[in-house]
């Protein structure tokens, strides 16, 4: 029984914690982005506006053989500033592709931001994530 328990408590603690892995990912603003055990989603961070992002995610996913974007859905600030844009496609075996693109500060340096949240399926995959990563930014090039 004393080991039983051991096994939960040891099993609890690794999926609240040390699931997240340090990935590289082909970006000239920020080499490395973390990957989501539990959720399978890659994030990384563009400097740069939202507008830009969420336009070389379109490009991306056009540019893509075999993936269909079906839809996008975005919220507007009081200026009509794109702050934050999920677009929702699919790929060869229906398999969901979703990516979240939003503005963010960070809480210490307080500097903005563009986060970009890549989900490759249900269960999430990095190499996928990491490729799809890689074709945002050689759209987003300037």
């Amino acid at each position: 029984m004393k080991n039983a328990l051991a096994l939960a408590l040891l099993a609890a603690t690794l999926l609240t914690t040390g699931c997240n892995t340090l990935v590289g990912v082909d970006n000239a603003d920020t080499r490395e982005a973390s990957f989501s055990n539990i959720t399978g989603a890659l994030v990384t961070r563009y400097n740069t506006d939202t507008e830009a992002v969420f336009n070389a995610v379109k490009r991306s996913l056009d540019q893509s053989s075999g993936t269909l974007r079906t839809g996008e859905s975005d919220e507007r600030g009081p200026n009509n500033e794109l702050l934050a844009v999920t677009v929702f496609a699919r790929t060869v075996g229906d398999l969901e592709i979703k990516i979240d693109v939003a503005k963010v500060e960070d809480p210490i340096t307080k500097v903005a931001f563009t986060q970009c949240t890549v989900k490759y399926g249900f269960f999430g995959n990095l190499p996928q994530s990491q490729q799809l990563v890689s074709k945002i930014t050689s759209n987003l090039r300037r």
